[in-house]
């Protein structure tokens, strides 16, 4: 059985994950890193509401972030997302 602590740091993680906009994100980086202005042309959203998004998730460990001169670039922190991403389409998007 899990911990209060695991169970309260889950239920926060799928908290930060309930939004469309950061699940846009993931999705998209399931491809692989992409700048901030590739992700913000892609999803649509503005680099200053983007950026709001992208470190909520690179706060909760979600994402890494990785500075080239001006630009910065994020991927995803776990190698099991894309697969988690998949799952959560099967069960939930049909």
């Amino acid at each position: 059985m899990l911990s209060d602590k695991k169970v309260l740091k889950g239920a926060r993680c799928l908290r930060v994950l309930g939004h469309p906009v950061r699940i846009q994100i993931l999705e998209f980086l399931t491809q692989g890193e992409q700048s901030v202005g590739v992700l913000a042309q892609e999803l649509g959203v503005s680099q200053s509401n983007l950026s709001q998004h992208l470190a909520i998730l690179r706060d909760k460990g979600i994402l890494f972030d990785r500075r080239a001169g001006h630009q910065v670039f994020y991927r995803l922190a776990d190698s099991r997302i894309p697969e988690f991403f998949s799952m959560m389409k099967e069960i939930f998007c049909r």
